[in-house]
C-alpha cells in the first residue's frame, strides 16, 4: 500500500554553545522555536532565527529545522 505524508509540525532550533562546565565538557544549550508556518522560506526562517539568536546570551553554534509529518496507508 502507498504511504501518505501529512505534514504536522516545523520546527527551528538554536544550538547555541554555553562555554565549558568545571571538568572542560561543552554545555550546550538549546532554543526551539515550535511551529513555524509551514510555508515560510528557509530564508526566512533563517533570519528569524538569527535574530532571535543576537538577543541570546550565549553564542549560536547552529540552526536545525525540524520537519513532523504524520504516516499513514492509503
Amino acid at each position: 500500500m502507498p504511504v501518505i505524508k501529512i505534514h504536522k509540525n516545523s520546527k527551528v532550533r538554536l544550538v547555541m554553545d554555553a562555554g565549558l562546565d568545571d571538568n572542560d565538557k561543552q554545555i550546550t544549550k538549546y532554543k526551539t522555536l515550535d511551529k513555524a508556518r509551514s510555508g515560510a522560506e528557509d530564508q526566512a526562517l533563517l533570519d528569524i532565527a538569527k535574530n532571535i539568536a543576537s538577543l541570546q546570551k550565549h553564542s549560536l553554534r547552529d540552526i536545525v529545522k525540524q520537519e513532523e509529518y504524520t504516516l499513514i496507508e492509503e
